[in-house]
């Protein structure tokens, strides 16, 4: 038990740098077994919203309205994750850090306690990418005029401005569909977190015949 204990400890007294956080909050989004079709939805809405806007006569006015959306939506989700997380520490009593401090996970090194943090706080720098670059999105748009043009070429224009915006709303829709993980990880937490009081609770019944 000192040794997973002793575990914790080398695993939450080392912060990783900003960057490589972030970059491991990336990987998140990565497609697998597990989250293929959110990866999927993401890239098919995406495409069909960045088509939609890309050939339209008012692709820099639709483009800032949709910014515009986003990024309400975004700073809401953010302020929701935060919450969550600031509330999952206040509730993380002793004896429950001490019992997913003891819970190894298959094939990783790391406890149950560590996942747990570590995924509240990829999902807190995904958001944070993104609402950074819808803002800067949305700054650069209203720096454009109405009927801005990258060429002469209105068909190279169109596909060059669909392009980034497939990779853009992509991106975005897939950090959004994240709460669904984020949702299912906290009822997870809660969950056992009420089992472990109980388990508590019998232990303490049994003591005291």
């Amino acid at each position: 038990m000192k040794d997973n204990y002793f575990s914790t400890i080398e695993e939450f007294k080392t912060t990783l740098p900003a960057k490589k956080l972030m970059g491991l909050a990336i990987k998140e989004l990565f497609p697998n077994k597990n989250n293929w079709f959110g990866f999927v939805l993401s890239a098919f809405l995406g495409t069909v919203v960045a088509i939609i806007i890309g050939y339209s006569a008012e692709t820099v006015v639709l483009l800032a309205g949709a910014l515009n959306t986003l990024i309400g939506v975004q700073l809401g989700i953010f302020g929701c994750i935060f919450a969550v997380y600031s509330i999952i520490l206040a509730f993380l009593s002793d004896s429950y850090m001490k019992k997913l401090a003891e819970i190894p996970i298959t094939n990783k090194a790391k406890s149950m306690l560590t996942q747990s943090t570590t995924y509240y706080e990829s999902v807190l720098f995904l958001y944070f990418i993104n609402i950074g670059l819808t803002g800067i999105s949305l700054i650069l748009c209203n720096c454009l005029p109405s009927d801005f043009r990258l060429t002469t070429n209105w068909l190279f224009d169109c596909l060059f401005a669909t392009a980034l915006m497939i990779l853009y709303f992509t991106f975005s829709f897939r950090v959004f569909y994240e709460v669904k993980s984020t949702i299912y990880n906290t009822i997870v937490l809660f969950r056992a977190s009420i089992a472990y009081k109980f388990i508590d609770f019998s232990i303490d019944k049994s003591d005291e015949k």
